[in-house]
């Protein structure tokens, strides 16, 4: 097997149909399997219909909801592509996605985690890359200080960065990475203290760590239908569940490593 594709959801099926439907119309290897995991509102796979002549693999599964990285880790022991892809439900890809990041993986043996740019349907392009966080960025970018500290948050955030460029960062968010299995082998599974946030940061510094190089390939993209689950400022730890998970998850994160490293 080329390439396995994980679509993780929480009962997104009109999500994953479209995202299904751009993949059929994408340039895969010829060996290519797609795996959709749903992780919560039994019978939600029902609702996703789909071609019976595909030219990948496609099978479908529901499991309880452990977390986000939980459900990434249970599709991807059943993967056996030479590449992983781990792809949010609200992703819809190019035709050329795949062919451009599959390329840039195998002429930058290096790289053991690469993802796209994604951009939102208005074109603004997404901030899917980062430098790795620090307890005060993520205080300060959920509050007023936000727009004191602006030198410290265009570090951070990389609003520099030229989304077109192709080069090494921190992290890459979660919603679209493809990982090498000689990496995944190395740096895997998912840490499941994680239900949904940091996962992806905790990864990626995995990868480092470990001698692999992350990498934003700028020559590929994708739409992402975004429905930011993070999103809210300092009062909303007390008003929404995800921003309180995103909390619990970033403490966990920033005690099972230094902060000032």
């Amino acid at each position: 097997m080329d390439l396995s594709i994980v679509i993780l959801h929480h009962g997104n099926p009109q999500d994953v149909s479209k995202n299904l439907e751009a993949l059929t119309h994408a340039i895969l290897p010829a060996k290519t399997e797609v795996i959709v995991v749903n992780n919560g509102y039994s019978g939600a796979n029902a609702g996703i219909p789909f071609e019976r002549n595909l030219k990948f693999d496609l099978r479908f599964f529901e499991i309880k909801n452990k977390g986000y990285s939980n459900g990434n880790n249970f599709g991807i022991n059943i993967t056996k592509g030479q590449y992983i892809c781990i792809l949010n439900p609200d992703i819809e890809v190019e035709k050329d996605t795949f062919r451009v990041l599959l390329a840039y993986l195998k002429a930058h043996p290096r790289v053991g985690i690469a993802g796209p740019r994604l951009y939102y349907a208005d074109g603004q392009v997404q901030d899917n890359y980062r430098m790795f966080p620090r307890p005060l960025d993520h205080f300060i970018k959920r509050t007023i200080l936000c727009k004191i500290f602006t030198e410290r948050m265009r570090k951070y955030l990389m609003w520099d960065k030229d989304p077109k460029r192709s080069e090494p960062v921190d992290w890459l968010t979660g919603a679209f990475q493809i990982i090498t299995r000689k990496a995944w082998n190395k740096i895997g599974p998912n840490d499941e203290r994680f239900f949904l946030f940091m996962s992806d940061v905790d990864l990626c510094r995995q990868a480092w760590n470990r001698g692999f190089e992350v990498h934003f390939v700028g020559s590929a993209g994708a739409l992402h239908r975004e429905n930011r689950l993070s999103g809210g400022g300092l009062v909303d730890v007390f008003k929404k569940k995800t921003v309180r998970t995103h909390f619990w998850d970033a403490l966990k994160y920033y005690l099972k490593y230094n902060p000032l490293a």
